[in-house]
């Protein structure tokens, strides 16, 4: 088996150092033993590759030099894109991963195409990969007669290893050929195993004596200029500038330990958020897009479904007293869009085998201004600040012990604790998270896995009372007897858990089974992320798959999902499954769909607090169509169709265009139409002599347009914009209340009722960022970035209850225009 010791085994050359920038002499290379046994991987697994590579491997005391050789018959037909670093694209490369810490779960991977242009990222949990991780290495491509060469240059600093008289490293090599989307690798890494890392060959010859440069440091300047509507707001300027400094710094504590810090850090996004309209209950998720934050996450990963026990977006998150500042007529205020983030750092890496992350960050104390044109200038409150998010510490740790035969187990505590002042005590002062998971591997392809979690929230009653009525508890239904609301609490604590059996390699059959729970006080929105507790539930999947090639398929899979969900009071929240099928044909088109078929469930929280109803699901279909992506021309087809089958529907279309007239150009234009009928969305809560729930029917038409377009000069010089124009308007009707949401019959739920406000809403929104990217040597960028935001307006009623349920605006028409200039420095 590949990977297991005395099998696969390549060989280095010890070779003298060599200046910076200077390439090994090809006598030196001619001296190192040469790899040629590539074995097919795609499309044909184990059958010998159409063109033939071989690899060389050389050290010295601070770099790992790996050359390898692509040959091809045809050298003409090599296909290559000139696009940003770490870009995919449907064309030749090659692909070197070293196992440095020879655990079989984790290793680094660089590449290149024949065009330069370089790709690393990090691989974790043997199959998992981590795209944000960046390193600061050297390759050369050169291309001839006999097809094209890449002469890999890693300094060991980037590398994380044990040093010793005698070294092996996990290691393996893999070709890409694009013309005929095929794959060869030393050794074979096959798709149906277990896992990826551990299907490595070893990299033997090596003798690493003396430590690599351990310390890494990035200072960078950034200047920013703002334009922006004031709107009559003194406390806003049209044109505000600004400068700062930072610092990034990594440090390898040992040799398989780095710390990494941040001072004042700049998270200029090189995209912004996309717009959404959320009429939900529950939060929207937003990706993670600041580098410090992404870089290295997977040693903070748990196994947790359906949210995340370390929402980094917490940090650094709008301040959560922004809406409670004081309003009305000459009354005017400026809060800040972002906590600013004092300092962070963490450490990560492994001790044995363990492999460990730990992270503090500080985030200070936000105020806004407040101006109040009412009171006369000479009084001091005529202008004055107050507190809207406290000054707050955050704390994570991770560990997981990793063993033998892929299994692990693994640990996570995370806390939150804030420096509250007299008007912020509607936030937790403390708030704690704790959780086990386990990933338990037997006979060769299966896996017990799960996890156990539990949180604890501390706060004044006022503080609790909040969190137990927001939407991921509703504590105070009036029809909920599994839950109570205490006004006078002042913790709130629960659990959450879940364990499965799964198949995870095999050619033909996959499955997992899975039960778990959250228990109704069950949270961790301090610095985590879920949309609810009070649920337990079960899955069942099944695939059937088949990844051997014939006439007309590539590969083909089946796959047959079932699930079911109750609350802690025995209600049915939801019940159904779906079909879905996806093949790649030999033309490398690829088509898929599914079709979705669910029961009446009982939505707890279709009033918002109040009581619960039956809700008429939703069945339909969705499909997709994906062209051959190595074309000049390509596109891919989204399309859904949902009914409840009492008026209520949804359809949405997706269409998606890339064109590359030339290699280094990429211009990419995608919209989606959707427009969907609720028949039962919403409104609002009422009350007089009694409660009334509001709801009405809801016709929505949401139009967007993504536009990216990409031009690069060099490997090292590019240029990206993006644009998101992005409309969504909708129209209330029918007005009724609820009634009687337990009521079988659909009719007998609703009453109509006289509604005098006009939710009605048309919310507009355009977004565009302008990235110039220099690296004008390794490690070190120059960023030009130009960030626009508009917003359009929408009545004040559509705009509060959007608000309620935390869908955040941008500010209207706000340029921001940002220069980042950084400098690598390594000791």
């Amino acid at each position: 088996m590949a990977g297991m010791p005395g099998a696969d085994t390549a060989q280095a050359r010890r070779v003298n150092a060599r200046p910076p920038g200077v390439e090994l002499p090809e006598a030196v290379w001619l001296g190192a033993e040469p790899t040629v046994e590539f074995i097919q991987r795609e499309p044909h697994e184990g059958a010998a590759p159409s063109q033939r590579s071989e690899f060389r491997v050389a050290y010295d005391s601070s770099t790992l030099h790996v050359k390898v050789r692509a040959f091809d018959a045809e050298p003409d037909k090599i296909v290559t894109f000139l696009t940003r670093r770490d870009d995919n694209s449907p064309c030749d490369w090659i692909r070197v991963f070293i196992d440095s810490y020879h655990d079989r779960r984790t290793a680094y991977e660089f590449a290149v195409n024949p065009s330069g242009v370089k790709q690393d990222r990090y691989w974790f949990n043997d199959s998992n990969q981590d795209d944000s991780w960046d390193a600061v290495w050297d390759v050369s491509v050169s291309r001839d007669g006999d097809g094209w060469v890449a002469e890999f240059h890693i300094p060991f600093s980037q590398l994380r290893f044990t040093p010793g008289a005698t070294t092996t490293f996990g290691f393996a090599v893999a070709r890409e050929i694009g013309r005929l989307k095929e794959t060869s690798t030393w050794p074979l890494l096959p798709r149906a195993a277990t896992g990826f890392v551990s299907s490595f060959g070893d990299l033997g010859g090596l003798s690493m004596l003396t430590t690599p440069k351990r310390l890494e440091v990035l200072p960078y300047m950034v200047s920013q200029v703002t334009r922006q509507s004031t709107g009559g707001n003194p406390l806003l300027k049209a044109t505000a500038p600004e400068a700062a400094l930072g610092l990034d710094l990594k440090y390898g504590l040992t040799p398989g330990l780095t710390l990494t810090g941040t001072v004042n850090p700049d998270f200029g996004q090189v995209e912004a958020d996309p717009a959404v309209v959320n009429l939900s209950a529950f939060e929207t998720f937003f990706s993670e897009r600041r580098p410090f934050f992404i870089e290295g996450s997977g040693n903070f990963n748990f196994g947790f479904d359906n949210g995340e026990l370390f929402y980094t977006r917490r940090i650094g998150r709008a301040p959560q007293g922004a809406g409670d500042l004081p309003g009305g007529d000459a009354i005017y205020a400026s809060s800040p869009a972002q906590t600013a983030i004092l300092g962070a750092a963490k450490v990560t890496g492994r001790v044995g085998r363990f492999s460990i992350g730990a992270l503090h960050a500080v985030t200070r104390q936000e105020e806004a201004a407040i101006f109040d044109a009412g009171r006369v200038v000479s009084d001091p409150a005529h202008q004055f600040e107050q507190p809207v998010e406290p000054l707050t510490n955050y704390s994570i740790g991770r560990a997981r012990r990793e063993f033998a035969n892929q299994s692990s187990v693994g640990f996570m505590l995370t806390a939150t604790n804030r420096q509250l002042t007299d008007n912020l005590t509607f936030l937790p002062r403390h708030a704690f998270t704790g959780g086990v998971d386990v990933d338990w591997r037997f006979w060769s392809r299966y896996s017990l896995n799960g996890y156990w979690a539990g949180s604890n929230v501390r706060g004044s009653a006022a503080a609790i009372d909040r969190i137990a009525q927001n939407s991921a508890h509703y504590f105070q239904r009036p029809d909920a007897t599994a839950v109570r609301l205490d006004p006078n609490a002042t913790t709130l604590s629960g659990s959450a858990g879940r364990i499965g059996v799964r198949k995870i390699g095999g050619e033909r059959i996959r499955f997992e089974s899975s039960a778990g729970f959250k228990s109704p006080g069950f949270d961790i929105s301090d610095v985590g992320f879920f949309r609810r507790g009070d649920e337990k539930t079960m899955n069942n999947w099944l695939q059937i798959r088949s990844e051997k090639p014939s006439r007309w398929f590539r590969s083909r899979y089946l796959n047959f999902n079932q699930y079911a969900r109750w609350n802690y009071d025995g209600d049915r929240l939801g019940s159904g499954g779906n079909i879905n099928a996806h093949a790649n044909f030999t033309n490398s088109w690829g088509i898929g769909g599914g079709f979705n078929f669910n029961q009446r469930f009982f939505d707890d929280r279709l009033s918002r607090g109040g009581p619960g109803g039956f809700f008429e699901d939703f069945n339909g279909v969705w499909f997709y169509v994906n062209s051959d992506d190595r074309h000049a021309v390509s596109f891919n087809y989204n399309g859904t169709f949902l009914g409840d089958g009492f008026g209520s529907t949804i359809r949405e279309y997706e269409p998606r265009v890339v064109l590359r007239p030339i290699p280094s150009l990429s211009l990419i234009g995608g919209m989606r139409i959707a427009h969907s009928v609720m028949d039962t969305q919403w409104v609002g809560n009422l009350s007089d002599t009694k409660a009334h729930y509001v709801f009405g029917r809801l016709a929505q038409t949401t139009v967007s347009f993504n536009g990216r377009a990409s031009y690069t000069m060099s490997p090292t010089l590019s240029l990206q914009l993006y644009a998101e124009p992005f409309v969504s308007a909708g129209d209330y009707s029918a007005f009724k209340e609820l009634v009687n949401g337990r009521a079988p019959v659909y009719s007998d739920r609703y009453l109509p009722f006289s509604y005098a406000d006009n939710p009605d809403f048309n919310y507009r929104s355009f977004r565009t960022t302008n990235v110039l990217r220099w690296e004008y040597r390794p490690g070190s960028t120059l960023f030009v970035v130009w960030q626009q935001a508009r917003e359009g307006s929408v009545d004040d009623g559509a705009f509060q209850f959007r608000r309620d349920f935390h869908d955040t605006f941008n500010t209207p028409g706000r340029n921001v225009f940002l220069v980042k200039l950084a400098y690598w420095l390594n000791y």
